[in-house]
């Protein structure tokens, strides 16, 4: 056996010696959940992942395929005693294979298109924005779904997990604290969610700002990358990665309102010392230990409660932990803190809320028929609840919920937590 030389493969291939094949992971993972395969388990994907850095396996689109089959959830990391760090084996080697083009010529094109292109590019995304905002204003989208559903029900599977999108918002540059200031904060506020979700970040400005903090929005920043990791482009991640950095203020914290988000930045200092350039991994390090969730930094700065009155009927709310928030970031009691502080919620414990929901980035997009299992047996677990309200604390998994209350027959809404929190600092008359 061999043992890699290039440095990004020697790195990953390091992470994966930590791996005693105990099989531990196999209950965390839902991936093999769904389909029982070593080849898809946890460990099965370190064991590929070292033959292949070895050069005992050969890079295929077979070995492709079942290394995207794994939805990066991390659950595995949670529960593995050894500490492997299985999601960035798994997005390390898909970076690699990337660059063997093992995959389908189509797949590699639309990847760079919509991530590279659109996804990446304010201005496109933007522009893309309004698009699909004037063909939801006018109707167009759901004229088009009846035809849509008779000549391609794969794809129109997976535009309804798309929601209309409402009239762009635009935040201002700089928010002041309301009543005594205690210092300020950067938020960030991504590529999507700023557009598909803005109550989000207009109750996040408004959260802050009443307990005490001014709120700075860099303008120059951008996509975290984290969609572009999940599909293996690296090349494109480190990018917006040095725009990000370069943006914010150095001596500020960064409050971020979605996991995905938040991880991929947390982690910048490794993913930029492992490209080319590596002179702005220093840099990008100091950036990332000042990366918060803003439930964990209201909750671990102090979080006023509201003194709002009691509603007329109590609020039923289910928490559902995003995995990147709850295995990845590791908060998971601070969100369940605040719901606790809220008059007039009924916060309601259901079976697994840290199991994935099968959003995963876009993997409900790249691997819908897996996702919506995953999601079904999600909302199994939430049904017998029959709450008024989801909360959880990431873009995608909010979308993904709501596809998952549609498929269930609920009534329920969907939401971040910190829209609670600014709904009840409202509601103080």
């Amino acid at each position: 056996m061999t043992q890699p030389t290039a440095p990004e493969a020697l790195r990953i291939y390091e992470k994966t010696l930590a791996c005693v094949h105990c099989g531990l992971c196999l209950p965390a993972c839902p991936a093999y959940e769904n389909a029982p395969r070593e080849s898809l388990a946890p460990r099965g994907q370190v064991f590929n992942a070292r033959a292949l850095l070895e050069g005992r396996l050969p890079a295929s689109e077979g070995l492709a395929e079942d290394l995207y089959e794994c939805l990066a959830c991390r659950g595995c990391e949670t529960v593995c005693p050894a500490g492997v760090e299985v999601g960035a084996i798994v997005e390390g080697v898909r970076g690699l294979l990337g660059e063997e083009q093992v995959e389908p010529a189509r797949v590699r094109v639309l990847k760079r298109l919509v991530l590279g292109v659109v996804v990446a590019r304010p201005a496109v995304l933007r522009a893309a924005m309004w698009l699909l905002r004037v063909a939801g204003r006018f109707g167009l989208r759901r004229l088009a779904r009846p035809v849509l559903a008779r000549v391609a029900p794969k794809l129109a599977a997976r535009e309804r997990l798309l929601p209309d999108v409402p009239s762009r918002e635009h935040f201002p540059a700089r928010v002041p604290a309301r009543g005594e200031r205690r210092g300020t904060v950067a938020l960030f506020l991504g590529c999507v969610a700023p557009h598909l979700r803005p109550e989000t970040t207009r109750a996040a400005v408004e959260a802050l700002s009443r307990n005490g903090w001014e709120v700075v929005i860099p303008e120059r920043q951008g996509c975290c990358g984290a969609l572009h990791l999940h599909a293996g482009l690296p090349d494109l991640a480190r990018p917006l990665a040095r725009r990000n950095v370069g943006a914010f203020p150095e001596d500020l914290p960064v409050v971020t309102t979605a996991a995905g988000c938040g991880a991929a930045l947390s982690e910048y200092g490794e993913l930029l010392d492992a490209g080319p350039q590596r002179e702005t991994a220093g840099e990008a390090e100091d950036f990332s230990r000042r990366v918060t969730d803003i439930s964990a930094f209201l909750s671990e700065n102090g979080c006023r409660p509201p003194s709002a009155g009691p509603r007329e009927k109590p609020l039923r709310v289910v928490y559902d932990a995003p995995c990147h928030l709850f295995h990845a970031q590791q908060v998971r009691e601070e969100p369940l803190r605040i719901l606790r502080s809220l008059p007039g919620v009924e916060l309601v414990t259901v079976r697994d809320p840290e199991r994935c929901c099968g959003s995963a980035g876009i993997y409900n997009v790249t691997r819908h028929d897996t996702s919506m299992a995953v999601l079904d047996r999600k909302m199994a677990n939430i049904a017998p609840a029959n709450p008024d309200l989801i909360a959880t604390g990431n873009i995608g998994c909010q979308l993904q919920l709501a596809e998952g209350v549609r498929r269930a027959g609920l009534s329920a809404e969907v939401a971040h937590p910190v829209e609670l929190l600014a709904d009840a600092y409202r509601r103080e008359g």
